[in-house]
């Protein structure tokens, strides 16, 4: 593939569907489409996307750099929006009035680029992830310490969002991502601070509201704190979150995939039913 058809690959999926207003309401593809749990057919494409396509979009879809380049696909909406056969057809046969050409590939080619893409912007808990979620699990609520700040159905710790639905609104690039390199700053409602108490006893915890006047703390035990006036002098506010920067060191690779395959299981709603649009910026951090 040429840069132009690189480019217009990508034209085809941003432009395949008439736009939609409201984007936030298209939920992401079922956990049971066959395309996303195909993991040979994927992979396949995954290699043919690499081989003609990454030149313009991208070693993974990320898009290209530099005017003339392919658009991102990884996380596009309009991609999401597709319905899979809009998708194929506009790989095979083109879009008219675009720079889209058609593609004289065979149809299982066709569908394994388009599974490729669609994987790219599945949430985890749609896709096969390798690993093993048993072991994740353990790893998770034990050695890992996750669990220390992170609850999953009611059970774990308070200093980090809720991962009960994380599989269903994350990519699972997402989730590597936020595990091996967190960012410093940390989600809204999760500003770590230390509280201080009488005797030099202190707690961690997180800040879910302040201002000048006022902090209401969460503390790591799960109890709320609301300092006002004087008292605030008691928080001392944190310069980066409790999220841990050394998981690399502190699990192999091996546990680190089985902690995502478990955390791309985790789902509060039936497998197949559509999920909303997750919330910009939220994350596992």
């Amino acid at each position: 593939m040429n840069k132009l058809r690189a480019v217009a690959l990508g034209c085809a999926f941003l432009c395949a569907v008439p736009v939609m207003g409201q984007l936030d309401r298209i939920p992401p593809p079922s956990s049971s489409n066959p395309l996303t749990r195909d993991v040979a057919a994927i992979e396949a494409g995954q290699r043919r996307f690499r081989q003609l396509c990454s030149s313009c979009h991208g070693r993974d879809g990320e898009g290209g750099q530099g005017e003339g380049q392919g658009p991102n696909l990884m996380n596009s909406w309009e991609v999401r929006r597709a319905k899979d056969a809009q998708l194929f057809s506009a790989v095979k046969n083109g879009v008219k009035g675009t720079l889209m050409p058609a593609f004289p590939l065979p149809d299982q080619q066709v569908w394994e680029l388009v599974g490729f893409v669609r994987s790219l912007n599945a949430p985890a808990n749609s896709v096969s992830v390798a690993g093993d979620a048993a072991a994740g699990e353990a790893v998770f609520f034990g050695k890992g310490g996750c669990s220390g700040c992170h609850m999953i159905r009611g059970r774990g710790g308070y200093l980090g969002p809720d991962l009960s639905n994380i599989g269903a609104v994350r990519r699972i690039s997402e989730l590597r991502e936020s595990i091996m390199n967190p960012k410093e700053l940390p989600s809204e409602g999760y500003r770590p601070l230390l509280l201080r108490f009488s005797g030099g006893r202190q707690l961690k915890g997180v800040a879910k509201h302040y201002s000048n006047w006022s902090v209401q703390a969460l503390d790591e035990n799960g109890e709320l704190h609301l300092l006002r006036g004087p008292a605030m002098d008691n928080v001392v506010f944190q310069s980066k979150t409790w999220m841990p920067t050394d998981i690399a060191q502190r699990l192999t690779a091996g546990e680190i995939g089985n902690v995502l395959a478990f955390l791309s299981r985790q789902s509060v709603r039936p497998d197949g039913e559509p999920e909303p649009r997750p919330r910009a910026g939220g994350d596992v951090r």
